[in-house]
């Protein structure tokens, strides 16, 4: 569809933005494969737009591995996974269950699921004036659904338009599952292969990807995630244009508004649950899979994936934009252990995945350790509790540990989608080992 004449000039300058989006040093092209102090990772554009690449994981992963330069491709998760294939990356990091699960299923990770590495929200933005009535009391809600409702009414009179990517983005595959769940939209089906849910359309039935029929206020950009909130934050009454509202990560917007890009949207929707939740996943790219493996540098992947599910890179994930007062990328590599501190005579609690909605983790195995030697365990029941029966010990080297988990977070797709998680650990006595994601609490 071709954007309205008003937000063609604005198309131009996102064009240019998209363009640049991820350049130096953050790898854009290409992967360079087949050096063995080289790590190509390509993945989501949000980790690029963010500044979280250039800010926190390249210098921290360098660091810790001064034998390896990484760079960084940043793409929609569908193109991502497309580049990944080729064998000229050897990394990848995305946040789209229902498109994760067939990379997975197609042989091309080295595990049987990602590693579970970060968590954020999405947050739909808006003009102050929000003429589609989506705020609740001039605050944003919790309920994307029936904003997006609004959106459509307010475009379909004239007043709003929804600035949207398809590009095959993790944010395209939420909104899609949100615009699924609204009411009195007219929409089409998008397909399971790319990532399911629905989309505004004036033709019903299957979407055609061909030659969409996007109704004339889904305006679609094609552009890289900051640029697409830039392109929506240019419309204004004053330019004659309908004001724009835009779906995107946390990290992305707090990003762009700490360095002062943004002037008009501001958070409607935000919150931390439901189809809100924003999960981040890393994979090692199987060598085997893909064409010419041996330009995949296997041994960074892995060294990459434990250092950002490591207490020092997870510690520099949560800390980055904390400033904001809502740190946008919060650490999720390893469960939670929670004491009850009500029982007595035994050692008892709840272990817990840190993400909103997931699964409890049960049929886990928690052990007592005492100075390093396993005392006893128990395993956790449906709601991820367990008891320990031992009274809790005194001393200077006792703590609750786990071992690595493998979880299954969704098991309606097909095949079903899951992660890895590492061991988690509860210091008990003073001296003993923290938990690898940073979180443990008692």
């Amino acid at each position: 569809m071709r954007p309205p004449r008003l937000l063609v000039l604005p198309l131009l300058l996102v064009a240019a933005l998209s363009a640049g989006c991820g350049g130096s040093p953050d790898g854009q092209g290409l992967g360079v494969g087949g050096s063995d102090r080289t790590l190509a990772i390509v993945g989501t554009s949000d980790i690029a737009d963010s500044n979280l690449f250039a800010a926190v994981l390249k210098p921290g992963f360098e660091k810790a591995y001064p034998q390896y330069t990484v760079t960084y491709q940043g793409n929609a998760t569908a193109q991502a996974m497309a580049f990944a294939k080729t064998g000229q990356f050897s990394a990848l990091i995305v946040h789209a269950a229902s498109l994760e699960n067939q990379f997975v299923a197609d042989g091309f990770s080295t595990a049987p699921y990602g590693r579970a590495i970060f968590w954020g929200d999405f947050v739909l933005l808006g003009p102050k004036n929000d003429p589609a009535g989506v705020m609740s009391g001039g605050a944003a809600t919790a309920d994307p659904a029936a904003a997006f409702a609004k959106i459509a009414a307010a475009g379909a009179a004239g007043k709003a338009h929804f600035i949207a990517r398809e590009t095959g983005a993790g944010t395209d595959v939420t909104s899609h599952k949100i615009w699924a769940t609204t009411t009195g939209v007219a929409t089409c089906a998008v397909s399971t292969e790319n990532g399911g849910g629905a989309m505004p359309s004036t033709a019903s039935g299957d979407c055609d990807t061909s030659s969409p029929a996007y109704p004339s206020w889904y305006t679609v950009t094609g552009a890289k995630q900051g640029a697409n909130v830039q392109y929506a934050d240019v419309c204004s009454p004053a330019s004659g244009a309908p004001d724009c509202y835009v779906f995107t990560d946390r990290g992305t917007y707090d990003y762009l508004a700490s360095t002062g890009a943004l002037s008009t949207v501001r958070p409607v929707v935000e919150g931390d649950s439901g189809l809100l939740v924003n999960s981040f996943h890393a994979y090692a790219i199987n060598p085997d899979a893909v064409p010419d493996g041996s330009k995949v540098n296997s041994a960074a992947a892995t060294a990459f994936l434990d250092w950002i599910t490591s207490p020092s890179g997870q510690k520099a994930v949560g800390s980055y934009l904390a400033e904001t007062g809502d740190a946008p990328f919060r650490p999720d590599a390893a469960p939670v252990i929670r004491l009850d501190a009500t029982v007595r005579n035994a050692i008892a609690g709840t272990l817990a995945n840190v993400v909103p909605g997931t699964p409890s983790l049960s049929g886990q195995k928690v052990t007592l350790e005492v100075a390093g030697k396993p005392v006893a365990s128990a395993l956790t029941d449906a709601q991820g509790r367990f008891s320990i029966a031992h009274a809790r010990p005194a001393g200077s080297d006792c703590a609750l540990t786990t071992g690595p988990i493998t979880q299954v977070e969704d098991a309606t797709l097909h095949p079903a989608f899951g992660d890895l998680l590492q061991p988690a650990v509860l210091a008990l006595c003073a001296g003993a080992p923290t938990s690898p994601s940073a979180r443990a609490e008692g």
